[in-house]
Order: C-alpha cells, then structure tokens, then sequence
C-alpha cells in the first residue's frame, strides 16, 4: 500500500542508482536491525534485501521517489512517498531508522532544510522512549581525503555543507548534538568503507582494546581497498588511523543507536563490531591478538635491524601462512602467526608486501633502488629462496593507481633516466676519444709508411714474410720425400 503525502518525486528513484549513490545495505547493517522494536519507520532509501529483515507488518517506509514507492509497494512494504515535512509531526514510532542519513529525505521541490531542522523532524515522529538508528556521513572522512574530484551526479543539487554550523563536525560534536537534542547514544559505530554499503562496524568499546590493533587494521584494510583510481593509497590512511587512535574520527561515516528519554527501550544487546558479516563482543576472544606482521616488517625497515627484519620473513615464509599477504596476518604475544585470509602464492604475498614498502616511502635496508620484483627478489633472497626478478610473478590483478604513487613512480622514472642519458653520453664521449686516437695512430701509419725508412721497412718486413713462406714449403717438400 502507499500512501502520496505530498513532495513526491514522480520520475525519480533513488533505489536504482542512477541519480547518485546506492542505497544502504549489506550484511553488516543488517546485524543492527535487531536493535528496533514495536511501530518502525524506515526513513530513506534502504535496500529493498535490508527491509526484509523487518517485519512488514510492523514497518512503514517513506521515500521520496514514486517509482521507489512503487517497487517496495509491490513487495509488500507499507509506504508513505512524498517530502518528509510532509510527514505528520505525530509521534507515533517506537523506533526511527535513518542509516542512509538525512540528506535524502526531501523533495527537491522542498524548500532548503539545514541538518538540524532534519533531524528534529525525524524526532517529531519518534515515540518518548523510542529508538534511534541513524547514519551519517564524516565530510572530513578517510573516503574523501583519499579520493579525486567527482563528476556532479544528477542527485547533487545540493551537497553536504561541512560549513554549516548546525551540522556536526566531527563525531564528538556529533554526540554532543545528539544528546542537546533529547537523546541517549547507546552504541556509536565507525564503519567502513562508507555509508552505502559499510562491511566494517567498530565501537569505541572494541576499539580500545590495544591488542586488537592487528585484527582491526587488517579488517579495515580489506575494507578500503579501492576499485577507482585516488589520490593516496586509502589503505595506509586507513591503517594509520585505527593505529594511531583515530579510526572513528576519520572513518567514512558513523552509525549511531541512540534512545529517546525518559523511559528505557527493550534491552537488546548491540554487538561491539561487525566484520565482514560476523558479529563481535568483547572480550572479543575469536578475533587474534597482536599486531599484523607487516606492522613488525616495516617497523624493523624504518630501524633498520636487518637481523629482525630477516627472522620475521624467514617465520612467515616458513610458515602456513607464506601466502598471505602480510597486512592479513596477525603476530602473537608469542610469535605464533594468525592468518585473516586465504593463503595464495608466496611470492604474491612477498611482492604485495614489497610494494607497500615502496609506496609508502618506508626508509629502505638495502643501497639499491629497486622497483616492486626486484625488491620481491631480495626478500626472498633474504629467506634463503633465490631467483631473478624475472621469475616474480605480477600482480595478481591491476591495483587501482594513487595519484600520489604515480607522482613518486615519475620522479623515479625521472631520476632512472637521467642517470641513464648521463651513461649514455658517458660512453659517447669515451668511444669518440677513442675513435680519435684510433684515427690518429692510422694516420701516423700512412705517415711513418711514406718515408724511406718506412719504405725500407716494408720492404724488409715484406722479404721476411717471403722467406717465412719459402721456409715452409721447403720442410713440406722435406717431408713429403
């Protein structure tokens, strides 16, 4: 059933993707869908496979495109289309949910509302006592500090404006905002890779428990690989950030479960983190504790121990865990190695962690510069397996490339070939010396041949010859008798 409450965008969709961003969806949202309870309303665009995940008879959903109203419609949804001040400031949810945020809520017909005014809107709906669950992107998050201009989408006819004083900068303004604003934050998220489709879910909780530094820049890692070229490897940012104490500042976005006093929601205990589909609580004893061992290795290079830096890849190429890739392996209080992913070749994993010494400009052990398969040879070499940097193998698929890589890969390129031209010139230089001296002898030949010493010598040099040839047939003759 739908219901037009005016507002609605007749030839719009935000469901299908053309006009913007995907919808909110994935795994990892879906484990918080247990938090709602009684009378819901689903704000925004949701991914019609996340909405299964509710009861229908119990959920309404608004959006603002008809053909979105439509399709959800036909699946058994209850829909509300239309602008959400449209919406009748009634409150009549037990519980709200905005992961998708607040910038799609209104019409573009609708008059300019600050994120503010949104949200108190969506506050006018929730029941005293409810439950909050909201989305919102960080404008100074590691996706766009990493990534190039976009093209304008036809949905961007407004953008999100870090310059306005009523929208929260930062997540401790957020929660701040949050609470002046009559609510309780029960559990706050940083999530990755962004808002459409977060597959890493973080507490602050599970975040400040040091010895799963590894296991969470690992799952960060996995989760901020680009598909598109940046402008920095996202990855190295990302990493930073959960080791340095700053995941949740720079992560993409942020999921807050918030309560709206007084009164208490039925108690359901939210996970502390969601990776890639698995939901955990602390003390959180299935995820390894220790640091990754690419962690240990670059540690080792920026002190330069040769001997640790040895020891560590001599372990891990010995190990089960050759193959995979150092950034996905976890080292133990006491040295034992814990793999976070599949285990390919060896030579793969090496030249993986190779390249990531490279890139990120890591002080090298070795007085060569060398690029990703010769630098691949010599760790090997440093575990015993020797072979040419011909016998690498290439990456294993094409890695989307950083503008900030390329800009080193050029100066590099730069350096290279102006060491080759001075070379080059080099050898020039000796070959036409020599090439003149040779000249010089050949004319003082011609010169020294013209003379009558220089006759006479030829003449003798010639009778020798002669007799040299007389000599031998004589002894032929000899023989031959």
């Amino acid at each position: 059933m739908t219901t037009l409450i005016g507002g609605e965008m007749l030839l719009w969709s935000d469901l299908d993707g053309s006009h913007g961003r995907d919808p909110v969806s994935g795994e990892a949202l879906r484990s918080l869908l247990s938090q709602r309870f009684g009378r819901t309303l689903v704000a925004g665009p949701h991914a019609p496979e996340l909405l299964e995940a509710l009861p229908p008879a119990q959920v309404t959903v608004l959006v603002r495109g008809a053909a979105d109203a439509e399709l959800l419609a036909a699946r058994g949804s209850t829909v509300v289309c239309g602008s959400l001040e449209k919406l009748a400031a009634v409150p009549a949810y037990d519980t709200v949910i905005a992961l998708d945020g607040l910038d799609r809520l209104h019409s573009a017909e609708a008059e300019p509302h600050s994120w503010t005014e949104t949200l108190d809107l969506l506050l006018a709906v929730l029941k005293p006592g409810g439950r909050l669950l909201l989305g919102v992107e960080n404008l100074f998050g590691v996706h766009r500090l990493t990534a190039l201009p976009a093209t304008p989408t036809d949905a961007d006819w407004t953008i999100p404006d870090d310059h306005d004083p009523q929208r929260p900068a930062g997540h401790a303004r957020l929660l701040t905002h949050l609470t002046r604003s009559g609510l309780r934050v029960q559990r706050d998220y940083a999530a990755y890779p962004g808002l459409p489709s977060p597959t890493v879910l973080l507490s602050r909780e599970i975040q400040g428990d040091a010895a799963l530094a590894g296991a969470l820049e690992a799952a960060v890692a996995t989760a901020v690989q680009p598909t598109a070229d940046v402008l920095t490897d996202p990855v190295r940012l990302a990493t930073a950030a959960v080791r340095n104490g700053l995941a949740t500042e720079l992560a993409p976005a942020w999921v807050v479960i918030a309560h709206r006093g007084p009164g208490a929601p039925p108690d359901a205990a939210a996970p502390d983190a969601v990776i890639h589909g698995r939901e955990f609580r602390l003390p959180a004893t299935e995820l390894p504790r220790g640091r990754t061992l690419e962690d240990h290795l670059l540690a080792a290079a920026q002190r330069r121990d040769l001997p640790t830096l040895r020891d560590l890849l001599t372990t891990w190429q010995a190990s089960p865990c050759a193959g995979v890739p150092a950034a996905q392996t976890v080292v133990g209080d006491k040295g034992e190695l814990t793999a976070l992913a599949p285990a390919a070749d060896p030579l793969t994993a090496l030249r993986t962690f190779a390249a990531s010494a490279i890139s990120g400009g890591y002080a090298p052990l070795w007085p060569i510069r060398a690029d990703e398969a010769e630098l691949t040879a010599v760790l090997a070499g440093m575990t015993g397996r020797e072979l040419e940097p011909s016998e690498v193998p290439p990456a294993d698929k094409p890695r989307a490339h950083a503008v900030g890589d390329l800009l080193a890969d050029r100066d590099r390129l730069t350096r290279e070939l102006s060491e080759a031209k001075a070379k080059h010139e080099w050898y020039e230089q000796l070959l036409l010396r020599r090439e003149a001296e040779l000249k010089r002898v050949r004319q003082m030949n011609a010169l020294l041949s013209a003379t009558v010493p220089g006759r006479a010598a030829t003449t003798l040099v010639g009778g020798l010859r002669a007799g040299k040839r007389a000599m031998r047939s004589v002894v032929r003759r000899t023989r031959g008798s």
